[in-house]
């Protein structure tokens, strides 16, 4: 028991070493360069990736619904998942896209939880991961929130603070950092940029060079190169040399290398966050699919889906009984608008779908009547009080004149 404690305890100080070295400089690797949040996203692949997962994932409508045997019941969501802080003005949108910004780039993400008297939900208000810790007490998991006299003073249990988790080992307490887990991929990408930019902004490689094999003086070389960038510079007339006088271009072949090294770069975290490397607009970002619909069922299933789910399971903890929270997901997966009008005709007519089901689909109003279930039978009814097709006491192709 003592050993499973002292490794709780390791493994909450661990995260809280990792949270200090972030907050007074970042983590170490072999780039020798200083890895931190704000270094990390400094990245624009980085940047692009975080904001990528946060903005797809939060844009999508968000549900309630109860499962009442095999029927999906659609419930009233409740105010705090409508307007989770009214306080601090955050949205539902605003609060999904700072916990997977914040999980993507800690690796874990707390949400604090407001309840009223009767123990309902209220108010959700995100917390930053270096203002938390995660203890055992009593056998218990909980979490010691810093407060404004900067030590970890208020203890919050489970029952008001969510706590979502990317990557975690067993028996550990917090999720695996991601900036410490890739902190030599981000090393190396900041280590490039710095030097792409030294290369580039200092100058440290001259464009062209002047040769002659006649001796010149310091004032006769500044004088001849003077006169060149006068006449020749931004100017692409013909250039006419005299006095053994050569013109040599100077190649930028190593700067064009370590681009091409970056551009590598863009894959291997590409690679980290699972996003298609066409989405992070990286060169030779090959697209393997050939239509809308297929890369956009692709990215839902391999790269947003256990990101939703991690969402979901979360807010379902905060409604009563069997409610559940679901993600919308059916704004990726559409087609072109041909495509998705066949997929709803097949449906309506093999009686899955109602025509104003299908409707709402479209973002179309429903009409009178299209609530009815229809089979693909000369459009008929399904009426349930009819006998089941096949039997001698109806005859299914006469079901449009015995209604």
């Amino acid at each position: 028991m003592s050993l499973f404690k002292r490794e709780n305890r390791d493994a909450a100080l661990g995260n809280l070493t990792d949270l200090l070295a972030l907050r007074e400089g970042g983590l170490r690797n072999y780039s020798g360069e200083e890895v931190n949040e704000q270094s990390a996203l400094g990245i624009s692949t980085v940047f692009s990736a975080i904001s990528l997962l946060a903005d797809s994932i939060a844009l999508l409508p968000l549900k309630t619904m109860r499962y009442d045997g095999q029927k999906v019941i659609h419930t009233e969501k409740p105010k705090f998942l409508e307007k989770p802080n009214v306080a601090q003005d955050i949205s539902m949108f605003s609060l999904v896209h700072q916990t997977i910004s914040t999980l993507a780039m800690h690796g874990n993400a707390f949400i604090l939880v407001d309840r009223d008297r009767q123990g309902r939900p209220v108010q959700l208000t995100p917390i930053h991961p270096e203002k938390v810790k995660v203890e055992m007490d009593n056998g218990k998991k909980c979490f010691m929130l810093q407060t404004k006299r900067g030590s970890y003073d208020r203890k919050i249990t489970t029952y008001n603070m969510l706590h979502l988790i990317w990557y975690q080992y067993p028996g550990q307490l917090v999720g695996v950092s991601p900036l410490r887990a890739n902190g030599n991929t981000y090393g190396l990408a900041l280590a490039m940029e710095r030097h792409l930019s030294q290369f580039y902004g200092q100058g440290g490689t001259p464009s062209s060079v002047l040769e002659t094999d006649r001796d010149l003086t310091a004032e006769q070389a500044t004088v001849l190169k003077e006169t060149w960038l006068g006449n020749h510079n931004r100017n692409r007339k013909p250039a006419v040399l005299t006095g053994g006088l050569k013109w040599k271009a100077i190649s930028a072949a190593a700067g064009d290398e370590l681009i091409a090294a970056r551009d590598q770069i863009t894959h291997e975290i590409a690679r980290v966050f699972r996003i298609p490397a066409h989405l992070l607009l990286a060169k030779d970002g090959s697209n393997v699919y050939s239509n809308l619909e297929s890369n956009g069922l692709a990215f839902i299933r391999h790269t947003l889906l256990p990101w939703i789910r991690r969402i979901e399971d979360s807010f379902t903890t905060l409604l009563p009984g069997k409610q559940v929270v679901r993600l919308d997901t059916d704004e990726y997966a559409r087609g072109d608008q041909l495509s998705r009008v066949r997929s709803f005709q097949v449906a309506i007519s093999s009686g899955m779908m109602t025509p104003n089901e299908a409707r709402s689909k479209l973002d179309l109003e429903p009409y009178e009547g299209g609530d009815k279930f229809y089979i693909g039978l000369q459009g008929a009814l399904i009426d349930p009080t009819l006998p089941p097709q096949g039997v001698d006491e109806h005859d299914p192709t006469n079901i449009v004149n015995e209604q």
